[in-house]
């Protein structure tokens, strides 16, 4: 029982870490993440109230840690909303999420040790089956956020929240544990559950309390950027001739100033510098270019390193080192960017032109 104690002890620990918003970023979405740690933690500690007596001397335990396990699932959804949404405002439909757990918790209160069997399957098998799904939909939201944020960034290697999908992966494999200890499908798996549940804390642990600040905005911009991503209705069309006079203005902006070569250029950065809202910019760069705000920037600074791949003065550089010369600061984003644009690796591409150069064509 020592992993299981370990892992419970874990799980109120990373409670109260993200409760109290220890990462300190993203404080709405660590506080219903930090819910989400703390009824897993109450229901581990369930497990070993049944298994060791303790629901026995204290009858209300298992009552009362049972009776939030319903709202397990929901907030871990909540945090991954919130996690993925420059700007969200609580909704009244959003209590409807906790509407089972109000539904069982005098159930689960007043049946205790005494609860019908027929209701401990329903609450037991809704439990599993709501977490399936929450799962399901939160890994959905996530997949939805790598896209959406490169309308907003052109380096979204701390924004894409691989971390998070690192957890959830996490997460599954305790789940899996769980339903392999509850249905009884591998027995000799069953033997190492309680050394999985710990080591999925420390996999949860490890990546939860590595975040950054997401949308690191003022309220304005986040509630303009949050419009952009979800590409609502409200979204202002330019006439054709403002569209090709923003262009020429643009362009003047990124090959004379080249503003793309600064790594942190995000789209409120440069709707100011081009004197236009975020939503102007975000439909200049759609209607007029086709791209998003990643691939737009990120065109030029490939541009750039081919440019100074065959510069006499940058030969002394790395590929790498070019790469953080023309804006990059991402070795992940640079070759990704590097071989979808031009078909080959960035070492591919250089030896290319080494071997040009040698054989004078």
């Amino acid at each position: 029982m020592t992993s299981y104690y370990l892992t419970c002890g874990g799980m109120f620990v990373l409670a109260l870490a993200h409760l109290s918003n220890t990462p300190r970023a993203n404080p709405v979405a660590n506080a219903w993440l930090g819910g989400f740690f703390f009824c897993t933690g109450s229901a581990v500690l369930a497990f070993i109230a049944q298994h060791t007596g303790l629901d026995t001397r204290y009858p209300l335990l298992v009552p009362l840690t049972e009776s939030i396990r319903l709202a397990m699932a929901p907030s871990l959804y909540l945090g991954v909303l919130y996690f993925t949404s420059a700007r969200r405002s609580w909704k009244r439909l959003d209590y409807l999420h906790f509407l089972p757990a109000v539904l069982f918790l005098p159930v689960l209160f007043f049946g205790g040790r005494h609860l019908p069997h027929f209701l401990g399957v329903i609450v037991g098998s809704s439990v599993k089956l709501q977490m399936l799904i929450y799962w399901i939909l939160s890994f959905n939201l996530l997949r939805k956020h790598s896209h959406s944020i490169r309308e907003v960034n052109a380096e979204v290697q701390r924004t894409d929240l691989k971390w998070l999908q690192y957890m959830l992966l996490g997460i599954a494999v305790i789940m899996l544990l769980w339903y392999n200890q509850v249905f009884r499908m591998n027995e000799q798996l069953e033997r190492f559950t309680g050394i999985g549940y710990l080591l999925g804390v420390y996999v949860i642990a490890f990546f939860s309390l590595r975040q950054r600040e997401i949308f690191p905005y003022t309220e304005p911009e986040k509630s303009a950027l949050q419009e952009v991503i979800e590409k609502k209705t409200t979204l202002p069309r330019l006439a054709a001739d403002d569209i090709q006079r923003l262009k020429a203005r643009l362009n003047h902006l990124m090959e004379k100033e080249q503003l793309f070569t600064n790594s942190d250029l995000n789209l409120p950065q440069l709707a100011i510098r081009m004197e236009i809202t975020v939503h102007e910019l975000s439909y200049l760069l759609n209607k007029g270019y086709g791209q998003n705000f990643y691939q737009y920037i990120n065109q030029y600074r490939v541009n750039r390193v081919k440019e100074l791949m065959i510069s006499e003065k940058y030969r002394h550089l790395s590929i790498l080192g070019i790469a953080f010369e023309a804006g990059f600061n991402s070795k992940t984003t640079f070759n990704t960017t590097f071989k979808k644009t031009e078909g080959m690796s960035p070492a591919e591409y250089r030896d290319l032109l080494v071997r040009m150069d040698t054989t004078g064509r």
